[in-house]
């Protein structure tokens, strides 16, 4: 599932292969894509950068326009250096050259400009990315330890205006790292704990940057036997959105 750390990918894949080109076909051939009739305006303008915060993909182009990408749960970014055209009816298919990007799918697609994409309320709320230049883990923390205090710790990492990127995943990791039970609350959390946190979703995210996948020692290990300490991985589902929980009983407390 798209996180943080797979749109990072993404934009390093546009900053390689179309960053810097002029498009030369801009379409959007499934009639479901939010900009069906728009895309059009893309063809001619040069791909001047692709930024990622959080879990939202910005495509900035030369004019004054962006895209702006989040894939939901279920939508994808395929992008190649080898001429071959997505198969189907894409939401967005980009190409220059031999390079080509589509996405299908996703919970946000829209051409906007840069000032509106400045101001957009649903960016501007967004918190720290722990992939960003200038990334501030004490910050972070202060962050964390002032959350809401009754929610439980599992539950506010999925809230992105505390850390933006952060996924199903990374947070199931984030807490197994430093041993800290999903389900203990905020307000229990110690300083030392909640900088455990910020640290583990930062080395998981720059752990699957550099590799390629997410870490995982503890997602998915449902009845097989926690690999720290032998105890038995424990499976829920949490927060509003009854999303899949593990933790160990033995070592997260």
């Amino acid at each position: 599932m798209p996180e943080g750390d797979t749109i990072h990918r993404v934009a390093m894949r546009f900053q390689s292969a179309l960053v810097g080109r002029e498009i030369e076909q801009a379409d959007a051939p499934s009639a479901r894509s939010p900009i069906h009739t728009r895309a059009a305006e893309l063809a001619g303008r040069t791909l001047e950068r692709a930024e990622a915060r959080g879990k939202h993909l910005l495509l900035h182009f030369s004019g004054d326009a962006v895209v702006h990408s989040h894939l939901g749960m279920n939508g994808r970014w395929f992008v190649r250096g080898d001429g071959r055209m997505p198969f189907g009816r894409p939401w967005l298919v980009l190409a220059s050259g031999p390079a080509v990007a589509s996405q299908n799918g996703g919970k946000i697609l829209r051409v906007t400009s840069a000032a509106r994409a400045r101001n957009d309320p649903l960016l501007m709320q967004l918190g720290p990315d722990p992939l960003a230049p200038g990334f501030d883990p004490a910050a972070a923390t202060e962050r964390l330890l002032s959350y809401e205090p009754a929610v439980p710790v599992g539950e506010a990492l999925l809230d992105q205006s505390l850390i933006a990127g952060i996924g199903n995943v990374i947070r199931i990791e984030a807490c197994f790292l430093p041993r800290v039970s999903p389900w203990r609350r905020i307000a229990d959390l110690t300083a030392e704990e909640a900088r455990g946190i910020v640290d583990a979703t930062s080395w998981v995210m720059e752990t699957a940057i550099a590799k390629g996948s997410r870490p995982k020692q503890i997602y998915g290990r449902d009845r097989r036997p926690c690999p720290r300490c032998g105890g038995r991985v424990m499976i829920r589902g949490q927060g509003d959105d009854n999303r899949v929980t593990y933790w160990c009983e033995g070592c997260q407390r």
